[in-house]
């Protein structure tokens, strides 16, 4: 059986295309933050990740070109060998500092942040544990490692009581879950997570990619229940509220760094060219005055804009 058959079976897409109403891989003459162009249209933007509007501001826009035109466009080759940058190192000392944490390791996107962790992490006779409405990437990273994954109802705490009491106690363990869910608007209850995490021997890690810049006055979630050392691994990506390409994992040094950077997808993989990760450094700082003002904002109104 050819297995490209199941492509040629499948004919919804185009069937939808035909019909005019496919609604995905729409291309944009311009997206210019919170308006863009599509097909002769001025439209309001109202689905984009550009969650502090940094995407189009001057001073980022001259940053990105000040870094090309001092280091060029790329790093030509892994953090393992020779791509690894002094600026790397400042960043990430930045970066942990940002979330309270000891230690942090960017990757070139988040998707690969979570795919690199969590498969470096969790080995045979481990356990990842997710919430059902945990992001793709979580997801994607535990099928890489080779570890069982179990899950839990979206948010019930008593399900995931049930789910780790049952789990031996030799077992390594971690507890994989978004902060603020993108699709639902909610926040996880670290209040109630963190303790079952402590009293179950499992390591908590928190995906921060819809957090970071907008609660905890931009540090996340864990800084906005005050619970940043009960939070093991605070995990985030460049491409929201810092206007970049790439990620970070936040932690201990041994478990951020020296765990993490180990696994097949940090060791291998040529890393972020210098115009992210300077447009990262400086967003962070910037990101600060606008998360605190949309943090109180959503304190205030109980709405969390995302």
């Amino acid at each position: 059986m050819d297995i490209f058959q199941k492509c040629h079976d499948y004919t919804i897409a185009k069937e939808a295309i035909a019909a005019g109403v496919y609604p995905y891989f729409i291309p944009l003459t311009e997206n210019e933050g919170a308006e863009a162009v599509c097909r002769g249209h001025r439209l309001i933007m109202c689905g984009s990740n550009n969650y502090l509007g940094l995407t189009t501001h001057p001073k980022v826009r001259q940053a990105a070109l000040d870094a090309i035109e001092h280091y060029g466009t790329s790093c030509t080759g892994s953090r393992f060998l020779n791509g690894t940058l002094e600026m790397h190192e400042q960043l990430e000392h930045e970066l942990a500092e940002w979330v309270g944490k000891e230690a942090a390791l960017v990757f070139s996107t988040g998707m690969q942040t979570n795919l690199g962790a969590i498969s470096a992490l969790v080995g045979r006779g481990d356990s990842v544990v997710l919430d059902k409405e945990d992001h793709a990437s979580i997801v994607d990273g535990a099928r890489l490692s080779w570890g069982e994954t179990r899950r839990y109802a979206h948010n019930d705490m008593a399900d995931l009581e049930r789910l780790l009491a049952r789990l031996p106690e030799d077992r390594g363990k971690l507890l994989v879950v978004d902060g603020l869910f993108s699709m639902e608007g909610d926040i996880a209850p670290l209040p109630e997570i963190a303790p079952l995490c402590r009293r179950y021997g499992v390591r908590l890690m928190v995906d921060d990619a819809h957090a970071m810049g907008v609660l905890g006055g931009g540090h996340g979630t864990a800084a906005h229940f005050g619970l940043t050392d009960q939070v093991d691994l605070i995990m985030s990506t460049f491409s929201k509220s810092f206007a970049s390409l790439g990620g970070f994992i936040a932690g201990d040094e041994n478990a951020s760094k020296v765990g993490v950077s180990g696994g097949g997808i940090a060791c291998d993989n040529t890393d972020l060219f210098p115009r992210h990760f300077l447009l990262a450094d400086w967003n962070a700082e910037i990101g600060a005055v606008f998360g605190g003002y949309l943090d109180r904002r959503a304190l205030a109104t109980g709405v969390f804009v995302i």
